[in-house]
């Protein structure tokens, strides 16, 4: 930094200390004389002084909290849209996935080594935007799909914390409800969850 630079920059701090203790000391003597003030005048307008300060007090407190609430909205709008972002993606990504199987979608399939940078860089975004049950349901579907399980549950469950964490409601969703769409048979989620069942039962039952 540059000599002229440096003054420069030694009295812009100066004139702000300057400005904060000057506001400071006027403050405390408006203050000082109100006091005063109000300790030697009549009670009924001490009473009137004080009730004015007490709505400008209010209306300014009211109108701080309300630019301050104003601010927290654009803040979860902007991260919101963000989150939009990254969670469409990962759906188109999924749509691609199916689009493997289903010989009358004209999408273009994703190479494996594709999904794989993909899936990096939505663990990068998820660590940064998501709600932790979002991560967490992102976790179990590695772990479903790495063991062999379900993995279409496992993709349901994500799709629901997904919508919750962007303010979506899943009331009134039936179980499966949101991989169905993408089947071309949805009753096929609901047989296959029927015979997962029933081979548990029958693994239950030989090993007693």
């Amino acid at each position: 930094m540059t000599k002229p630079a440096k003054i420069l920059q030694y009295v812009s701090v100066a004139l702000a200390l300057a400005l904060l203790f000057g506001t400071a000391y006027l403050l405390w003597v408006v203050v000082t004389q109100l006091l005063k003030f109000l300790a030697n005048a009549n009670p009924s307008v001490s009473a009137a002084v004080v009730g004015a300060m007490a709505t400008v007090l209010v209306g300014v407190g009211g109108a701080l909290y309300t630019q301050a609430q104003i601010k927290r909205r654009e803040i979860e709008d902007a991260h919101r849209s963000r989150k939009v972002e990254i969670y469409k993606g990962f759906l188109d990504v999924v749509a691609k996935v199916m689009a493997r199987t289903n010989e009358k979608v004209s999408l273009e399939p994703i190479s494996d080594q594709a999904l794989v940078d993909f899936l990096v860089e939505f663990k990068t975004n998820i660590i940064l935007w998501a709600s932790p049950k979002v991560i967490n349901a992102q976790l179990n579907f590695e772990k479903v799909s790495s063991s062999g399980g379900n993995s279409l549950i496992a993709v349901d469950q994500l799709y629901k914390a997904i919508r919750e964490d962007i303010g979506l409601s899943n009331r009134s969703l039936d179980k499966h409800q949101l991989i169905k769409m993408y089947l071309s048979d949805p009753d096929e989620m609901d047989r296959a969850s029927a015979s997962n069942s029933s081979l548990q039962r029958t693994s239950l039952t030989s090993h007693r």
